[in-house]
């Protein structure tokens, strides 16, 4: 990703002002990403996409990146989208789709689509995405009163094992 100096300042523009219509606080900037090595998708959220890319090439230099993708409430989105995966979730923020094709490219599809300059339109559209079967995770998880890690345990279908 070539990056501007100044593209965090141009693509976070009205920090703190209030989205009209969506009521999205504009607040808590930065960027969701995704990288791939060895089938699995490690899903994170950083404020330095240079600096993070750079830290990931040197712990995983086969790694594959999916993207990166500016949102508001960016520490709400990544939890909102790590509920979500959670039958999916390997260890940390590593989630395995072995098995399940069509969910992996469900997933990277959607993420892709999401634009790499607009985070008004990207947490508004995540608001949607999160609709479409994401929300039932946050919903069974809050009824069972769970943390997000004991809720992956409980409900992952992939997790890392440990001896």
């Amino acid at each position: 990703m070539n990056e501007r100096p100044d593209a965090r300042q141009t693509i976070f523009r009205n920090a703190g002002v209030v989205m009209p219509v969506w009521q999205v606080r504009r607040v808590d900037p930065g960027y969701l990403y995704a990288i791939e090595d060895k089938g699995r998708l490690k899903i994170g959220r950083t404020s330095l996409t240079k600096e993070r890319l750079r830290a990931a090439k040197t712990w995983l230099p086969d790694m594959k990146l999916i993207g990166f993708k500016p949102f508001w409430g960016i520490s709400h989105t990544e939890r909102l989208l790590h509920i979500g995966l959670t039958q999916f979730w390997y260890a940390g923020e590593w989630f395995s789709f072995e098995g399940e094709d069509e969910m992996r490219e469900w997933f990277v599809d959607n993420f892709t689509a999401f634009r790499d300059d607009d985070p008004d339109m990207n947490s508004v559209n995540f608001i949607y995405w999160c609709h479409d079967g994401m929300l039932e995770f946050q919903i069974e998880m809050d009824r069972q009163n769970l943390t997000l890690p004991r809720f992956q345990r409980r409900e992952s279908g992939v997790q890392k094992k440990t001896d």
